[in-house]
């Protein structure tokens, strides 16, 4: 399929990463308040010349959809989606819970609660359990965090806010995963490995916030 480029702004850095192996052949990131950032362009720029290759030799985009920063995760989407129109090749959009879920998985059994602090004290939070659809709520810590685990005895945490879940939940067995943002490295990991599936690489991504459907799951299920 050509190169794959992947990008990662979720997190509190923009990063970028291509290669065509199991693992990135070159990654650069850049932080948005540095001066003299050339913003996702600039770093997508240097990671190629760091490979020696060229725009056209790019045959796959993938990109964390969020949630994260309103403005950075829409510059990603919005970038990722105009390259992929222009070179005409597909994209392949993950959340930013489920990259950390992914992460956490390789290390950890049992049901994991991400959560991730959003606006306005509220946070965004998904419920990954083997064998089951994620669950996600987005909403205050004190509700959206009991409502997940509900009945649940033990639960691995990340999303950098274990602490505050732990509080939450007395009497649950809280485990910090130590994982606290979503990586570039899973993201590039999780497409390679929907290269396999055509149905999941997509012509355009969507961003991901509080108003995204996924997150008002429970609300529709009640009227």
């Amino acid at each position: 399929m050509g190169l794959l480029l992947a990008i990662e702004a979720s997190s509190r850095a923009y990063v970028v990463a291509v290669g065509t192996g199991s693992r990135p052949s070159a990654q650069c990131s850049g932080h948005r308040e540095d001066p003299g950032f050339a913003g996702i362009g600039g770093l997508v720029t240097q990671v190629l010349a760091d490979t020696d290759a060229t725009f056209s030799n790019i045959g796959l985009i993938a990109v964390d959809v969020g949630p994260g920063g309103l403005s950075s995760i829409r510059s990603a989407v919005a970038y990722a989606n105009g390259l992929a129109f222009s070179l005409g090749v597909p994209v392949f959009a993950i959340g930013s819970l489920e990259l950390m879920a992914i992460a956490a998985q390789s290390e950890h059994r049992g049901p994991l609660l991400i959560v991730k602090r959003g606006q306005g004290g509220n946070v965004y939070a998904g419920l990954f359990t083997d064998g089951e659809k994620a669950r996600f709520r987005c909403g205050p810590a004190r509700t959206v965090v009991p409502e997940l685990a509900v009945g649940l005895a033990a639960v691995h945490v990340a999303g950098g806010l274990a602490d505050d879940v732990t509080s939450l939940l007395p009497g649950v067995m809280v485990t910090d995963t130590g994982i606290a943002d979503a990586s570039v490295l899973t993201l590039y990991e999780a497409a390679r490995a929907a290269m396999a599936t055509p149905e999941l690489l997509i012509p355009a991504a969507i961003a991901i916030n509080e108003a995204s459907p996924e997150f008002h799951q429970a609300e529709a299920n009640r009227i």
